[in-house]
């Protein structure tokens, strides 16, 4: 038989030893008992509590007045109080805890007896879920796509209220392919085996339902056996993006397309703009145009005097996107040293004697647009350190002024010196040099591409004769055309001409005597009747291919220079008469 000291025993090791914070609390909320889970829960030593605090002082001020309504009325016989609640206390540190506990009375006494588990962990977890889901939930009801989740069988199990309002109230259980797409069966491109192997599908779907373009994203949900059980699916309306990407994809195959046919008629036509010509060489200074057009990149013409440098330089500027600013021809080599800054950078009225009001400059002139410098070579030094320093973003100001300006320009240069040289013997700055040659275009000379020469003689009889007064030219005429060098080439056959219609007389300055020689071998003859001038230049052309070749005896090189052409464009014009 246990005797009562045992009994006392035993009755303290399960108060101290029963895991959860526990105390015995008397009729006055007078706390007799605690054990050390409670002492650790609170942060107060049974000396401070036993005896000396009330159960009240810990219990949240919220929370006071149900507490002592459970205490006085478990204390009346027959009462309903609970037995297991939850409530908030206070330790020493006046932290704030949750606590879940369960409270009974001592048989034959006034006290009861409590013991409390900590909760605060999973209050704030649950506080942390419910403001999860209902951000989710704002999220989800306010997304402007839609959202819906389907089980195995393609069945609706949850529709967002967007989902709802395009397509009526809540058809949860319906197919979806039905209710979403308005179709008779399982969407044809529907990719549900996928999604329920655990991966997320995305692709972009036009609704036979409203014709319109919708992104999905289509993941899987997970069951509590880990398997895939439902597939989520968001719909994001992206028709006006197809519509701007339709839109952007014709243009580009517009453009595409222009651009080839503007290239295929370059290739077939004999000019660009006022540029003459249809060889090969003249085709590559087409394809140089387009790309030098197409940027905003300054660019460096050369070629010898007469080749159409200034031509060239318009031809870009009429096809880039500053056509409708202005173009500004600048020849340097006719500006003297000690005008060139005044010329350039414009100046303002005083500046110096003779400055009565004030004069924009190139650079003014050609602001948003092109300044084309002829003849760079012939700035200064002293010229082209101002010219870098304007044209890199650092600015000028006018002579006489202290306003710096900024001009947006593009420079196309030309010269007919050899610009490298200049740099290597000092006459052209190294940096001003790179700054300008950034697209290089070389124009060939007229020797080297004689195969035009019936294109210009053409094109200049037409501009210099009134119309029914155009002299002939012969075969004869043409053979000579097709030996002369043309040292002075395109510049000079236009005089050469002008001065044929003009004067009836066809010669051109002998350099060797600086007198006049006569190009006509035989008195002009009309050509055949039916035939066109460039069927009898080719006529022509074809027969002095065949002589030069014969006196040559067919050594090819040689009946080249004997033509004064190069030895590819007699190949390319014996593949075209046939010549074998």
């Amino acid at each position: 038989m246990t005797k009562p000291d045992e009994t006392v025993d035993m009755y303290k090791a399960v108060f101290e030893n029963t895991g959860t914070g526990t105390i015995i609390i008397d009729h006055d909320m007078t706390i007799l008992y605690a054990n050390a889970t409670f002492e650790a829960m609170t942060g107060f030593s049974r000396a401070e509590i036993e005896n000396r605090m009330k159960w009240s002082q810990f219990v949240a001020s919220e929370d006071l007045d149900r507490m002592q309504s459970y205490h006085y009325g478990r204390r009346i016989p027959g009462s309903s109080v609970p037995t297991e609640y939850e409530c908030r206390i206070h330790d020493k540190a006046r932290n704030l805890h949750y606590i879940y506990m369960k409270v009974g009375m001592i048989p034959g006494s006034v006290r009861s007896i409590a013991s409390f588990m900590d909760i605060t962990e999973r209050k704030r977890a649950e506080k942390s879920l419910r403001e999860s889901e209902a951000t989710l939930s704002a999220i989800v009801e306010t997304f402007v796509g839609f959202i819906y989740i389907t089980t195995a069988d393609k069945r609706l199990s949850f529709m967002n209220r967007t989902l709802m309002e395009s397509r009526g109230d809540n058809r949860e259980g319906k197919p979806c392919h039905s209710v979403v797409f308005g179709l008779d069966a399982p969407c044809p491109w529907c990719e549900d085996d996928e999604v329920f192997k655990g991966r997320t599908v995305k692709r972009e779907t036009r609704s036979p339902l409203d014709d319109r373009w919708y992104l999905s994203v289509r993941t899987p949900i997970t069951g509590p056996d880990g398997t895939v059980d439902r597939v989520q699916s968001i719909l994001l309306d992206i028709t006006d993006r197809k519509i701007t990407e339709e839109a952007i994809a014709e243009s580009a195959e517009h453009l595409k397309n222009e651009n080839m046919r503007l290239r295929h008629s370059i290739s077939e036509r004999y000019k660009f703009g006022e540029i003459i010509g249809k060889s090969r060489v003249m085709q590559e200074v087409y394809e140089l145009i387009l790309k030098a057009a197409a940027t905003n990149a300054h660019v460096i013409i050369t070629g010898e005097s007469g080749t159409g440098k200034e031509l060239v330089a318009r031809a870009i500027h009429d096809l880039s996107e500053r056509r409708n600013h202005p173009f500004v021809p600048v020849n340097c080599g006719a500006i003297s040293e000690t005008l060139s800054e005044s010329e350039f950078f414009g100046y303002k009225k005083g500046a110096f004697t003779g400055a009565n009001t004030d004069k924009k400059g190139f650079l003014d002139l050609a602001d948003n647009g092109t300044i084309f410098l002829d003849e760079i070579g012939e700035i200064s030094l002293a010229m082209q350190v101002k010219l870098l320093r304007a044209i890199e973003g650092s600015g000028y100001t006018p002579v006489g002024g202290d306003l710096v300006r900024k001009p947006n320009i593009r420079i196309i240069a030309a010269t007919n010196r050899n610009i490298r040289d200049m740099v290597k013997k000092g006459m052209m700055r190294e940096d001003f040099y790179y700054r300008v040659h950034i697209i290089p275009i070389a124009l060939p000379p007229l020797r080297e591409r004689k195969e035009d020469l019936p294109l210009l003689i053409d094109h200049f009889l037409d501009r210099f004769a009134p119309e029914g007064d155009r002299p002939p030219v012969t075969g004869s005429m043409i053979e000579n055309f097709n030996r002369y060098s043309w040292p002075g080439n395109v510049r000079e056959l236009q005089n050469v001409l002008n001065r044929y219609v003009t004067l009836k007389t066809l010669d051109v300055m002998d350099t060797g005597t600086c007198a006049p020689r006569n190009l006509e071998m035989e008195a002009p003859k009309p050509p055949e009747t039916g035939r066109s001038l460039v069927e009898v230049v080719e006529a022509y052309e074809k027969q002095a291919i065949l002589d030069a070749l014969e006196q040559t005896r067919w050594h090819k090189i040689k009946a080249a220079e004997r033509l004064g052409i190069h030895r590819k464009t007699l190949f390319t014009k014996m593949r075209k008469y046939g010549v074998k």
